[in-house]
């Protein structure tokens, strides 16, 4: 297969409803790039490590079991795991574009460039409630580059060199949800954050089970916690 280049980590808690789609959507990818798609399966009690370890055949898969649960140390321990010079983050309810590996990597051409992070749609039937996400993510990302200086690094999207991973502190694995905010402010002293505005990926809007603005509030105060106020003392009780 030629020397491996990435690593996809993908954290996995009984998600034998979506987890599937997106490894088909990995194995879909239309790339050069040697990759490796590493599943930390978080102590599911449901089907979701039987699904993910029927894909061996269709890609470079390793389906590891992380006995401590939680939203950090599931993709803390899929990093420690990657073997790949750029690794690359996304959720088990999320479906990725084909040219979404070959797209980042292109962008790692530029030595200024330490991660690159990208926006998602919503799988919900309202049409309006998905302009309404769309539009509310793209001003948050924005808000934040111009209070902060940078973007923040979207858990369901987005790719970084192992090298500035290691050096920026590595994911806190203690933080219940947020560690990719609270990893990008730490990353943004090392380099560039690149926000790919035309790649979204699409994911499940399952968070939004009690309407568009109560999930999207739900966010708001631990976002503010983290990113702000650099505090870690939080508990998000909405779905992963």
């Amino acid at each position: 297969m030629g020397k491996l280049e990435a690593s996809v980590v993908i954290p996995a808690y009984n998600e034998e409803d979506y987890i599937g789609l997106c490894l088909e959507s990995l194995a879909w990818q239309k790339t050069n790039t040697k990759f490796e798609v590493v599943v930390i399966d978080n102590k599911s009690t449901d089907k979701t490590n039987q699904i993910a370890k029927s894909f061996k055949d269709k890609l470079n898969l390793r389906v590891i079991i992380e006995k401590e649960q939680g939203r950090g140390v599931a993709r803390w321990r899929g990093f420690e795991e990657a073997n790949g010079k750029i690794i690359f983050s996304t959720d088990a309810d999320t479906i990725l574009p084909e040219d979404w590996i070959e797209r980042f990597m292109n962008y790692f051409k530029n030595e200024e460039i330490v991660a690159v992070t990208s926006l998602c749609n919503i799988d919900q039937p309202s049409r309006i409630d998905k302009a309404i996400f769309k539009f509310f993510l793209l001003l948050a990302n924005e808000g934040h580059r111009i209070a902060l200086g940078h973007y923040w690094l979207s858990g369901f999207s987005y790719a970084i060199r192992k090298e500035t991973y290691i050096a920026a502190g590595k994911i806190d694995k203690n933080l219940d949800a947020l560690d990719d905010v609270d990893l990008a402010r730490r990353v943004r002293k090392l380099g560039k954050i690149k926000l790919v505005r035309n790649l979204p990926v699409l994911s499940s809007s399952r968070r939004f089970k009690d309407g568009m603005t109560n999930g999207l509030l739900d966010y708001v105060k631990p976002f503010i916690k983290v990113a702000i106020l650099k505090s870690k003392n939080f508990k998000m009780n909405n779905l992963r």
